[in-house]
């Protein structure tokens, strides 16, 4: 199957090829980058993985490829690991005509991402996702950041890839636990804008069945989501984008107290979507049988939706979101399935429903 979806922003327009086809991507490529000169920023899994088919696929065509790779996981999306790949792409000769290829998941993704966008004050880059979550939501629409020891993507940028491409093939090594955490973010799709989305994940998940079929749709289906919301709000001004962000307040608040090293980005999300959903049950913008909904379907997904911790620390981590205002915490809050609503909430009904959370 081959599908390209076209993404029209008003700064620049670029293809997103859904396609387990290399001259599909080659040809797209061509087209694109005029360079021979690119620099491969991967992770030390994936280089184990995918980096040397890939390099090869790329000297093949004759092209000049230098690689570096970064940690994995989120310590990888951190100032020494930018600071490394500025001084090794300077020592190796990239210059501001060079092109930079994101081969990994979402960490590689928004870390070669903000490189580009920085180096020599912006490179051209395309995303070549590794994972389903990439492939389905961090690939598309521009976001790069790395993290500091007080938040998660708090320096970053907006920085549009001029090609994304999205092979599902690569999803034949990730592990169940890797399948998991990329269907939070599709999850998030159904939940915020696709009834008929959350319809049939409840059925495939009912079956315990996750096929290359499955893929092949969802990941279509995010990409068309998130390609629609992103052309009408690119940089999350007319409030349109931040729909994307359900479940993240929370999330990021998780990972940043537990240092990135108990939760996968997809494992926080899950739970940021059922502590969503419990606020938006005691603000009254969602019936009880809505937030069954929500329960339900993360169960089904086998997601863990309750851990102990300490609320007031996640409390005073969610008020340095980038989505808080004079410490303001904003909350996408579930209406119905499909639909959402954007609401600033009081720090004591915050904590007051952490405390019930988190028991």
């Amino acid at each position: 199957m081959k599908r390209v979806i076209n993404i029209n922003l008003k700064t620049n327009k670029y293809d997103v090829i859904i396609s387990q086809s290399e001259n599909d991507f080659f040809t797209s490529f061509k087209e694109i980058i005029k360079t021979n000169t690119l620099f491969v920023i991967t992770d030390k899994n994936v280089d184990k993985l995918h980096l040397k088919y890939f390099t090869n696929l790329l000297k093949q065509k004759k092209y000049d490829v230098k690689v570096s790779t970064v940690p994995a996981g989120e310590i990888g999306k951190s100032i020494k690991s930018l600071s490394l790949l500025y001084a090794k792409a300077l020592e190796i000769g990239v210059d501001r005509k060079s092109c930079v290829i994101a081969l990994g998941g979402g960490v590689v993704g928004d870390v070669a991402g903000f490189f580009a966008a920085t180096y020599m004050r912006g490179v051209s880059y395309v995303q070549v996702p590794t994972t389903l979550l990439a492939m389905t939501d961090s690939s598309i629409g521009g976001k790069t950041a790395i993290n500091i020891k007080g938040g998660k993507n708090i320096v970053g940028a907006f920085y549009q890839p001029n090609l994304v491409w999205i092979n599902s093939s690569f999803l034949n090594t990730l592990s169940k636990r890797h399948i998991k955490n990329g269907l939070a973010e599709v999850i998030k799709y159904a939940f915020i804008l696709d009834k008929k989305l959350y319809d049939y994940l409840s059925n495939i998940m009912s079956s315990n069945i996750v096929s290359s079929k499955n893929f092949d749709y969802i990941i279509c289906k995010s990409c068309l989501h998130k390609a629609r919301i992103i052309e009408k709000d690119e940089k999350e001004i007319n409030g349109l984008r931040v729909v994307l962000n359900f479940g993240h307040t929370f999330a990021h608040a998780l990972e940043t107290a537990t240092e990135y090293r108990k939760f996968l980005h997809g494992e926080a999300v899950a739970m940021g979507m059922f502590f969503a959903a419990r606020l938006s049950l005691s603000l009254k913008t969602c019936g009880l049988e809505i937030y069954k909904e929500v329960e339900k379907l993360l169960k089904k997904a086998n997601f863990i939706l309750n851990i102990k911790i300490d609320e007031k620390q996640l409390l005073r981590l969610m008020k340095k979101d980038k989505k808080s205002i004079d410490g303001n915490i904003k909350f996408i809050l579930i209406e119905t399935i499909g639909k959402t609503v954007t609401s600033y909430v009081k720090d004591d009904i915050v904590l007051d429903v952490l405390k019930s959370f988190m028991r």
